[in-house]
Order: structure tokens, then sequence, then C-alpha cells
């Protein structure tokens, strides 16, 4: 059992959690907050606190399929109420970028920051970075696990800064990443690109394969 299931902890290590309230007081705006991936509400309700310390008004939203282990919903939940935080205030999307972004473009749905922290594959790290069209100008992106571990978070990263000059990176602390949306420009994930994090990801994980063999 992951060990943030246990003790219901934050999987950002404590510099990580540093760099992420200092962007909060520094940068953050007023708006709806999204984070793609909660494991047991720890990271997350840091951030609450984080943003009522600052008075930025913010409206939480998570997406998460709540599958990462037994009850983890509920878990979630107990940890805000343990914060002294109501979780029928914080909007829980259950499910992924697939089945919930379509919705929230068609409701026009804008958010000021995103907290990415899902699956560490390229492709669905790559979906993920769609959200980035509902991002507010002067929005944050928060990236966790930028590291060797996962080349597909930091390929999908590396991409999409590379495509976008309307993004720039804000900073970063050991496996965390900070973006700030600078104008409106974006180019988008479309299916072209899509389709490029999918072979990206087969051969990473080609790559992985025969590392794994080679070190027997």
């Amino acid at each position: 059992m992951r060990q943030s299931a246990i003790d219901l902890s934050s999987e950002c290590s404590q510099a990580e959690r540093a760099r992420i309230r200092a962007a909060i007081r520094e940068h953050l705006r007023p708006g709806n907050f999204l984070e793609i991936g909660t494991a047991a509400g720890g990271t997350l309700k840091q951030i609450i606190g984080w943003t009522r310390e600052a008075g930025v008004a913010t409206r939480f939203w998570v997406l998460d399929p709540f599958t990462y282990f037994e009850d983890q919903l509920e878990k979630v939940r107990a940890n805000l109420r343990g914060a002294e935080i109501d979780p029928d205030e914080v909007e829980f999307l259950i499910g992924t970028t697939d089945s919930q972004l379509a919705l929230q473009r068609a409701l026009g749905t804008r958010f000021s920051a995103i907290f990415i922290d899902g699956d560490h594959r390229a492709l669905p790290v790559t979906k993920d970075l769609q959200w980035a069209e509902q991002l507010e100008v002067g929005g944050l992106i928060f990236a966790h696990d930028y590291c060797a571990k996962f080349e597909g978070v930091i390929w999908a990263i590396d991409r999409f800064l590379a495509r976008n000059p309307g993004f720039e990176l804000l900073g970063r602390s050991e496996t965390l990443v900070v973006l700030r949306r600078k104008d409106d420009r974006l180019v988008p994930v479309d299916a072209a690109e899509l389709r490029r994090a999918r072979i990206v990801q087969t051969l990473l994980k080609w790559k992985y394969s025969i590392r794994k063999r080679l070190a027997r």
C-alpha cells in the first residue's frame, strides 16, 4: 500500500512544497485551481491552506479516477476534514482528462492554476496538458515527478514548453516544475501530438524493458 494511503501525507517533498507555497504567495491569482491526481489529498489540503494564508480566493477541483488505492475518495475527504476543510467545497471530477475535459470546455470553465500529478507516462501527461487551453493568462502549471525515473513526464513537459513560447519556466525544486502562462499564445495538443506521445511512450517502454533485462 502507498505510504500516502496509510498516513494521508503529501507525496511532494518538503522542498517541493516550499516551492508550491512560494508560487502561490507570489503569483497565484484568484480563480479555479485544478489538481490532476490527488493521492490521499495530502498536497491538496496544504495548497488550500496556503491559498487562504495568501488571501487568494480559490475554488478547488480534483480530477482523479480514484482507483489508486482502496477507498481513496473517502480517505481524501477524511484528510480534508482533519484539516478543517469542508470536502463539499471541493469539486471532485471522477475520471480522467479523456472523460472530463470536453464537458469543462463546453461549460467554459477556466483555471488560474493546474497541478499535474496523475499517470506519469508520456501520453497521459500530454493529454493532461490539454487543460492548458483552459488556463488564464498569468496562470500557473505545476508538474510533479519531472525526473529521470519518469521520462514520460520530462518528455511531455519539455515538448510542451518547446512548442509554446507563451509559457515560461518559472522555477524548479527537485522533481517539481512550475510554469506560467505569459500571454494568450497557445499551440494546442492536437491529434498529431497525441499520436507522437503514444509513439514516444512505446519507445520509452521498450527502453525500460531492455535496460531491465541488461541489468539482470
